[in-house]
């Protein structure tokens, strides 16, 4: 058997018995596999009974509440909420929808846990929610309602996949909004600084930023009632990351 042949059935073999044979890294012991129990694993985010994990940063007591296994928003007053700790990478799965036309809400990641300056809204990257008919009330083009990415209050240096008219901004390439209280699916992939979204089943836009990799998840209260059936998160492994790129502990 030459040595090309030998090579070949090494890695067959290797290969057909990884299911059985505990993997091992480069110091010996033994790793993660596919059948692992650490294998990363989505969880609620939303509990579907209340705002465990949430915390009030300048909205009120009235403005979230969770009714029917559904968290619901009034929208009023316009701020934010955050989660308790804060997240690098993962992937967020949320299933979302507006109860009156024109709609204006959504997420803002990697953010700071307070509003910066005057502003009700924290540092950070949004991912815009927003209804079909913003765009015909508020006559702007109809490609604002598709999902745009951006950065927010004073972050600067964000690179877009799809630049819009905005500097700064990402636009999705594909319109894939439902319209007025009609669910929508967003899919969102957060790592490295890079954001990735899905909307209703296919990604259209992303969106990175050098600045800011960790930070707070902060759902918008926007002037506008908007529901959540589904806000699910699954932690990634971090990556390289330095003190100036991770929003401020509160």
């Amino acid at each position: 058997m030459n040595r090309r042949e030998f090579t070949k059935n090494a890695l067959l073999a290797s290969t057909a018995m990884l299911g059985s044979v505990p993997v091992l890294n480069s110091s010996g012991t033994r790793g993660s596999s596919a059948n692992d129990s650490n294998v990363p694993q989505f969880k609620k985010l939303f509990n579907g009974k209340d705002l465990t994990n949430f915390v009030d940063v300048n909205t009120s007591k009235e403005t979230w509440f969770v009714e029917d296994g559904i968290l619901k928003c009034t929208g009023w007053p316009i701020g934010v909420m955050r989660t308790e700790k804060q997240y690098e990478n993962f992937i967020l799965d949320i299933e979302w929808r507006f109860m009156e036309e024109g709609g204006n809400s959504g997420f803002f990641l990697w953010a700071d846990g307070v509003p910066y300056k005057d502003n009700p809204f924290p540092t950070g990257m949004e991912v815009q929610m927003l209804d079909p008919e913003w765009a015909v009330i508020n006559e702007r083009p109809v490609e604002y309602v598709h999902g745009h990415l951006f950065p927010v209050m004073g972050l600067e240096g964000t690179i877009p996949d799809n630049p819009s008219a905005i500097t700064g901004r990402s636009m999705a390439l594909e319109n894939r909004m439902n319209g007025t209280r009609e669910w929508n699916r967003y899919i969102v992939v957060c790592v490295d600084g890079t954001l990735k979204l899905s909307v209703n089943g296919k990604f259209v836009n992303g969106i990175r930023s050098p600045k800011r990799k960790k930070g707070y998840i902060c759902p918008e209260a926007e002037g506008a009632e908007i529901h959540f059936r589904k806000i699910d998160i699954l932690e990634l492994p971090g990556g390289v990351i330095t003190e100036d790129q991770i929003a401020p502990l509160v």
